[in-house]
Order: C-alpha cells, then structure tokens, then sequence
C-alpha cells in the first residue's frame, strides 16, 4: 500500500537583520557535553509577567475587527495559551514546556548550537523581529486548536463602539463560544491532502539511480562502524511539475524522554565524539528520475525538522518544532523513511498553484533501486517505524507542524522521578552552598555551534 502525505513549504520573504537582544538572549537548555556547573534553568522572571499583566497583553489580539475562538474555552485558559505562544515566539519555552535558561556562550552556543552561526544569527534576529515573532504567535495558537475569527464589517463597528466593560465582557463570551460569525482561519489538520494535479503514485519512467557519497562509487560496499545504522530516502520525480527539480531535507538527533533535539557538545572534535547530530541532506542528481540516497548515521531516534523546496538555496528557514515525524534507527539496520517528492509550480485540482515537497513511501521501488549497487543493503532494508508529534525547541524563521497521514502519535514521555535533593541553580547559589567560588568551565566544557553532520 502506497502510504502519501505531503507537506507545503511556505516561502517567507528576506527582511533586514535587526539588533538582537541587547543583554542577553534565551536559548534551549543543551544535551550533551561532559563537566561545567549547573546553570539556571529559566530567564529571570519578568516581574510584568502577572496574571493581570498577561490577561492585558492577551487582550491585544482581541480586536474590534478579530479576535481567538475555541469552543468551550474560557478567558482564562486563552490568556494562558497566548502567554505560552508569546514565550514560545520569543525563543523562552519549547511547545513540550520545556524550561530555557539565559543564554551564555560558556555552555550553548547561539540558536539551539546546531543550526551554524550565519542561519543562527539571522534567525535569531528574525524572532526578535515582532512582525515574525507575532505570526509565530498565531500558527502557535491555531496549533492549539485556536479559531482566529475575522467579524463582519457591521459587527466590527458595533463592537468599536462599546464601552471597554461591555467590549470585554463580549470577548469573555466570545473566545469559548460554540458559534461565531465571520471568517474563520484553523488548523485542524497537518496534513496536506492528496490532490489529483499531484501524480505522485504516477510509476518510475526508467531505472533509478544511488548515491552514497560525494564522489563514491555507487557500487562500492557501505559498511556500518560499531553503533551505526543507515538511513535509506529517495527524491523521487515522476510528473512534470517535479521533474529536474532539487530541493533538501533536515533531519535532528532527538532525545524522546526530554523532547527536545540532541546538541553537540563543543568538544566533540577534540574528544572525537563522531556522533550525528544534524544531517543536512541535498538530492545530487536532479536530472534522474528517481535518486535513492544512503546514509551512515549514528544509531538514536531522529526527527524530520525541516525540508527545503525547490528553489529555495541554503538551509531551512522552518522547523517542524510544534510535532515532527520521528523515527529510530538501530545499530546495524538499515531503514527506510519514504520519499521526497519536490514540485514548484505544479497546478491543483483547483487551479492553484503549489511549491512544496511531499513525502510518499515506495518502498518496492526503493529496494529494487537499491539492490541494483547496494545488493546488501537492499536484502536488510526495512521500513521505518514513523511517529508524528515529536516536540522540541524551535529554531527557525517559521515555527509549525507536520503530521504524515495514517502514521501513529508519539506517545506521551515517561514522567521522571522526583529528584532527591536539587542541583544548585547557578553559580551564585554553588557559592552559597559550598562557601567557594564557583570554578568557571573549561574550554573542553563549553558547547559550540554544531556543524551539519556530513554527507557520506
């Protein structure tokens, strides 16, 4: 059974890097790395952050002319998902609540230290930016289960024309209400479904062709170091829209139990810690019909943060942080996560036009092609087990989500133990305790930016 889901890319327009945080910046806490203190687990509090506070600044986003809408909902419970999505836009909370710490470049490096300083530092000024910061806001929002209600021209009159009281009691009534008139923006579906202009069961013209690294003999044997799996993909074009067309594909090492990615520690090059963290991966040969790629990886669990349209140059500028597709790979399997359809232009059923890049799963196609170089490969081949709803800290321009239809959601984290006695927050507090300084971390300690794990 051919399983089919397809995801759009939207494609945002470059803007002028702005000034970022002056004093300090609020980055996802690190996993990995040996040694260093213990560092603070959240930003200092924002003594504003009051409930009264909050409910006012919530109240920005219920207008004269628009305003959130859930079911059932009460005042309260919007203003505390608009706090959490204002948090989660403005880089200080993970969508699974993961708690952030004051950035310091002793322990992490900028933008969740796996993105690489150029796109860290243009992302990092993108959030600080309020126009993307506040669209983040809303897809956070709408994630939630959030309706954002346009009202009527009439309506939106009315309402300018009520006292303050009156105007809030009817958004009290409004934001749970079970009917609301006016245009109505949700998302209430990941999914993109199949559209008759997208021939993606369309069949292979001609053979296939595999890439196993940069200037590697297809044909020569791919074996597996000691804690290694292989991951097996093709880029498939096989209707017109997606024909000679190149696009790429992001994919994050992930801790399951922490939600949240798994980051390289700044030392990994002088401890030779050969760990895959990030794989960044283009297709080579956008001419074929069919390209099926492998890949050497550590063994873990990984997530498909991001995929770049065609078109698009450089690294993503998305993340699927709000829920991702994950998948594990063991030591010594070789596993198959689907296909990679790119379109630019392409033509729906409705007239539109589409640039995105969809993914399919063929894995006959993909074994047959595979057996034709990597006989081996092809034999061990199995399909890959792919969850939906992976969570973890956002790093990108356009923060969202991306379900594969038909596939299971990750199940909820186990809760961990209660600790027995707390770690001290920071090194103040190391100070207090043991009537010492605080050691600063040595340079074999401190976390720097991660580099994109190598195409082999």
């Amino acid at each position: 059974m051919h399983l089919r889901a397809a995801v759009g890319v939207v494609l945002l327009a470059g803007a002028a890097q702005q000034a970022a945080y002056a004093q300090y910046q609020v980055m996802p806490v690190p996993i990995g790395g040996t040694g260093g203190p213990p560092v603070a687990q959240q930003p200092p509090a924002d003594p504003e952050d009051t409930p009264e506070e909050i409910a006012k600044d919530a109240a920005r986003d219920l207008k004269d002319t628009r305003f959130y809408n859930k079911p059932g909902a009460t005042r309260a419970e919007y203003d505390a998902d608009w706090q959490t999505c204002r948090l989660i836009a403005r880089g200080s909370r993970t969508p699974s609540g993961t708690a952030t710490y004051v950035y310091n470049p002793a322990y992490v490096s900028p933008m969740a230290a796996g993105i690489g300083a150029g796109l860290g530092g243009l992302i990092g000024s993108a959030i600080v930016e309020g126009e993307q910061r506040r669209a983040n806001r809303r897809s956070c929002l709408l994630i939630k289960g959030w309706r954002l209600v346009e009202l009527p021209a009439a309506d939106s009159t009315r309402l300018a024309a009520m006292a303050d009281a009156e105007r809030s009691a009817f958004f009290d009534r409004m934001v749970g209400a079970e009917t609301v008139e006016g245009k109505i923006t949700a998302r209430d579906s990941f999914t993109q479904a199949d559209d008759p202009g997208l021939k993606l069961d369309a069949p292979l013209a001609g053979p296939g062709v595999v890439w196993t690294g940069k200037k590697v003999d297809p044909a020569a044997p791919v074996a597996l170091d000691e804690g290694e799996g292989a991951i097996v993909f093709g880029f498939r074009r096989v209707d017109a829209p997606s024909l000679g067309r190149s696009a790429s594909v992001q994919f994050y090492r992930y801790d399951v139990e922490k939600r949240d990615i798994v980051y390289r520690p700044r030392d990994a090059k002088k401890t030779g810690d050969t760990t895959t963290y990030i794989l960044d991966v283009k297709s080579a040969d956008k001419k074929a019909g069919y390209e099926v790629q492998v890949h050497r990886i550590t063994a873990g669990d990984y997530v498909i943060n991001a995929m770049t349209p065609p078109g698009q140059p450089g690294l993503p500028f998305s993340t699927n942080c709000f829920g991702a597709p994950t998948f594990h790979v063991g030591k010594g399997e070789v596993v198959y996560v689907g296909d990679f359809v790119p379109y630019i232009n392409a033509r729906l059923s409705s007239g539109a036009r589409y640039d995105g890049l969809n993914h399919a799963s063929f894995p006959d196609d993909a074994r047959r092609t595979l057996a034709t170089s990597q006989p081996v490969l092809a034999e061990a081949m199995k399909l890959a087990v792919l969850r939906n709803g992976a969570t973890y800290a956002c790093a990108g321009q356009m923060m969202t989500r991306w379900d594969l239809a038909g596939v299971e959601r990750l199940p909820d984290p186990t809760p961990a133990a209660p600790a027995e006695a707390a770690a001290p927050a920071d090194a103040e507090a190391e100070e207090a305790v043991s009537g010492q300084p605080a050691e600063a971390p040595s340079p074999e300690t401190q976390a720097e930016p991660s580099e994109a794990a190598p195409v082999l």
